[in-house]
């Protein structure tokens, strides 16, 4: 019974909104039926008893209707007019959160009745708000939005007048070349992790069209269009620019707009350093920080988890122990709760690991729970490579074993990445049987992990050697 579209909605409705909703239905210009107000209220009663769910419709219709025998033709009408009036109220809390748009709905309609004076009051209104939006596509859409308005009215209202077309032409431009830049910045970065191939239209044409253009300078345009050429032809010039760019604007585009392409810049630095460009490491955990700073980084008031870990490895390889000490613990009540211990204690050990404080990281992964795959497997990557530096060959040789069978039985769920970790348990193996005082075997060893891609911990495999 909730899975009904009018249920879903109401189960999503605010406090507040059910407060306003409650006043929309009561208003006779909004609602004129007083069997919404009661069916509405009867939902209201439902919840109050932190029911879960919804009666039956028969055991519903009753309990609105006790005179009546079920009319499920009525039922469903009723229904639909309720949905229709929440849909109401979240379309009209849309319009107050953007009044520009409720400006340019106005503008139309005082055009069409020939109120000048009243339009030149919203214009000038519509123009004041668009002052103080972030230069985001969506701010050049509604600048385009008023010109047009403003060019429809002069034709309207004073057809001797010069017209101003070339000037909402100039807006719709940057507005269609802003949003199409974007949206290939995103098709870019979702091809790199997906595989997905996008058709690329006119794009090649728009790019060569503004390699020379003036309109490649207007900073929001500049931002996409070198972080799409960053993101395409990966050099340091490409990528500085593109950082420039966005450090620039800091201020001007909004949080969602700032944290996309934040993340697009540290994609590229880890890109980077997976082929082997180490200056990257301080490049990334600068932008990094950047984004704690500015909560960029932050989804409603939570750090993702992905980054919290990617923070910690990057201070680690810059040997950062103090810093990153500091960043565990306070970052640590950021993480939603469900993973909060599990990766805090996870990240903890990493530390203590990379600086050999052994016997401080293994209580620290006991701690960790089977609820994350990934966290337990690489919380098992990190045990090996203890017990092996510490020469326990006993503890090595069971977790080889059991860690085995864990790849084998997740196989599904790991996907691809169970032969990198079977690749990484076989040449611990050969490791324990290596003669390290045979260099020809050593460096036919070293031979076969350098040329093997598919192998996890290849740095920390030649240290040992």
């Amino acid at each position: 019974m909730s899975e009904n579209k009018l249920f879903t909605l109401f189960n999503s409705l605010s406090g507040v909104e059910k407060r306003e909703l409650s006043k929309l239905l009561k208003s006779p210009f909004f609602n004129q039926k007083s069997e919404l107000v009661e069916l509405w209220n009867w939902m209201l009663s439902i919840k109050k008893q932190k029911k879960k769910e919804f009666p039956s419709a028969e055991v519903s219709y009753a309990a609105l209707f006790p005179k009546e025998s079920f009319d499920p033709v009525k039922w469903r009408h009723l229904q639909s007019l309720l949905t229709i009036q929440i849909e109401k109220l979240f379309a009209q809390r849309a319009l107050q959160a953007q009044p520009i748009q409720s400006d340019l709905y106005l503008a139309t309609v005082f055009r069409q009745k020939k109120l000048a004076l009243p339009l030149q009051h919203v214009f000038r209104r519509a123009e004041e708000r668009l002052a103080k939006l972030p230069q985001d596509q969506f701010y050049y859409h509604f600048q385009y939005q008023v010109k047009w308005e403003k060019y429809a009215a002069l034709e309207s209202l004073d057809r001797a007048g010069k017209n101003k077309l070339a000037e909402v032409g100039t807006s719709l431009d940057i507005y269609l070349v802003s949003s199409k830049l974007r949206l290939a910045c995103l098709m870019e970065s979702h091809r790199a992790v997906s595989n997905v191939d996008y058709d690329a239209s006119f794009l090649p044409l728009l790019l060569s069209y503004l390699k020379d253009h003036p309109m490649r300078e207007i900073p929001l345009i500049a931002l996409y269009y070198h972080c799409y050429k960053a993101l395409t032809d990966d050099t340091e010039a490409n990528f500085r620019a593109f950082r420039n760019a966005l450090e620039a604007q800091q201020a001007t585009i909004p949080l969602e707009e700032r944290t996309t392409f934040l993340l697009l810049a540290i994609n590229f630095c880890i890109k980077q350093l997976n082929s082997g460009e180490k200056r990257y490491i301080r490049e990334a955990l600068d932008l990094y920080q950047t984004g704690l700073e500015t909560q960029t980084l932050l989804s409603d008031g939570h750090l993702s988890r992905f980054a919290y870990k990617n923070i910690v490895a990057l201070g680690l390889r810059l040997n950062e122990f103090t810093w990153v000490r500091k960043f565990i613990d306070d970052y640590a009540a950021f993480l939603e709760v469900a993973h909060r211990d599990t990766n805090r204690n996870y990240n903890l050990a990493r530390l203590y690991f990379t600086k050999k404080e052994f016997e401080k990281a293994m209580p620290m992964l006991a701690q960790i729970d089977d609820s994350d795959l990934l966290l337990n497997l690489d919380s098992r990557v990190m045990l090996l490579k203890m017990y092996y530096e510490t020469e326990a060959f006993n503890a090595l040789d069971n977790l080889l074993a059991s860690f085995r069978i864990l790849l084998l039985r997740k196989k599904k769920v790991i996907g691809y990445h169970q032969e990198h970790y079977l690749n990484l348990l076989r040449y611990i193996k050969k490791m324990m049987r290596l003669n390290q005082y045979d260099k020809a075997a050593v460096a036919k060893f070293k031979k076969e992990v350098r040329g093997h891609s598919g192998v996890l911990e290849k740095e920390w495999i030649l240290e040992q050697l």
